[in-house]
C-alpha cells in the first residue's frame, strides 16, 4: 500500500494538464451476428477525464453507455413459433494511454489501452403453440450476459480553444466475448459481435 501511495503522489507530481468533460458518439459496425436483428441504439455517451504526462503522453479513463437490443424468431408457421426479445444496459471503462503527435494547431493523438465492461438485462422468450388439444402461449425470461474485457486502439486529432478542448477520434474495441448470445435447441443461434468501431467527439475543459 506504501509502494502504490508512493507511485501515486510521485506520479501527480509530475503531471501536467487535467481536463474532465465528456465523450460521446456512435457505433459504425453491426452488434450482432446470426439469427437476429438488432434494435440497438447506435448513440454511446459518458463522463471522460484525462491527465496529461510529460514526453507527449496522457491517460484518458472513460464511462460510456449504451443501450442494445436483438430480436430474433424461429419455427414461425401454421404450428406456432417462438420468439425471443432481448435488451440490455452496459458500460465500458476504457483506460487508454495517449501519445500525442507534436504538429502544431490539429494535435493528432494515438491511444491503445483496455476496456473492462459490465452490464444487465434480459432475454424475453415466448413459445406460441398453435395446435391441439388446446393453444398454449409461455413467456420465460434469462439474463445470459457475460462480463467482458475488450483492446482498445484508436486515434484522432485535438483542437485547443482557450481551455476549452475537442476531439473527434476512430477507436476499434476488440472484446474477448460476446456480452450476449442466445443457441436454439431447434435452430439457429445469435450472439453479440466481438469487433466494434465508434467514431467519437470528445469535449472537454482544461482545469489545470
Amino acid at each position: 500500500m506504501r509502494g502504490f501511495l508512493i507511485f501515486f503522489t510521485a506520479w501527480a507530481a509530475i503531471a501536467q494538464p487535467v481536463v474532465v468533460g465528456i465523450t460521446g458518439g456512435g457505433r459504425v459496425t453491426g452488434d450482432v451476428t446470426g439469427a437476429a436483428t438488432s434494435e440497438s441504439k447506435r448513440y454511446v455517451a459518458g463522463p471522460a477525464f484525462e491527465l496529461g504526462l510529460p514526453l507527449g503522453l496522457g491517460v484518458e479513463v472513460d464511462a460510456l453507455y449504451r443501450h442494445d437490443g436483438y430480436r430474433s424468431n424461429i419455427c414461425c408457421n401454421f404450428a406456432g413459433g417462438s420468439y425471443n426479445r432481448a435488451h440490455f444496459n452496459s458500460w465500458e471503462f476504457p483506460m487508454l494511454l495517449k501519445y500525442r503527435i507534436p504538429v502544431p494547431a490539429v494535435k493528432p493523438f494515438a491511444e491503445a489501452g483496455f476496456a473492462p465492461r459490465v452490464g444487465s438485462g434480459a432475454i424475453d422468450s415466448t413459445l406460441i403453440q398453435l395446435l391441439p388439444p388446446a393453444p398454449v402461449r409461455q413467456i420465460h425470461s434469462s439474463a445470459p450476459w457475460q462480463t467482458s474485457q475488450g483492446l482498445v486502439a484508436g486515434g484522432g486529432v485535438r483542437l485547443e480553444l482557450g481551455r476549452l478542448r475537442l476531439s473527434p477520434e476512430l477507436r476499434y474495441t476488440r472484446w474477448n466475448n460476446s456480452a450476449t448470445y442466445y443457441n436454439y435447441s431447434n435452430g439457429p443461434s445469435y450472439q453479440s459481435s466481438q469487433n466494434q468501431v465508434d467514431v467519437l467527439l470528445g469535449i472537454g475543459w482544461k482545469v489545470r
